[in-house]
């Protein structure tokens, strides 16, 4: 059975993340944030992995745990423009996989 936190166990623990983040130890203040499910810290966290740590799929995870919509579109839609990017210079240096992919489209 899982515990419940009383609204004053989860103050107490929020209060421990936010002084873990500020003393830099982030894997134990993210896994406070993602207990008591606290949007902001988990926010900061996914800005310290986006901004800090240039690691955009580990900050998606933190703003989607956070459903912090804002971030979650603005990281999709530049992730979908780098795969845009990476499938056309493919085409473009692989002659071969364009004609597949117009035989494909043929069909469909």
């Amino acid at each position: 059975m899982e515990k419940v936190l009383t609204p004053k166990e989860r103050i107490l623990l929020i209060r421990k993340g936010n002084e873990l983040l500020n003393k830099g130890d982030i894997e134990k203040a993210s896994k406070i944030f993602v207990t008591t499910a606290y949007k902001d810290g988990l926010i900061r966290i996914g800005d310290y992995f986006y901004f800090e740590k240039k690691d955009p799929f580990k900050a998606l995870h933190y703003y989607i745990e956070a459903k912090y919509e804002k971030r979650i579109r603005e990281l999709t839609e530049r992730m979908a423009m780098v795969l845009k990017k990476w499938l056309s210079e493919d085409k473009k240096t692989n002659p071969n996989q364009r004609k597949r992919d117009e035989k494909t489209e043929k069909k469909l």
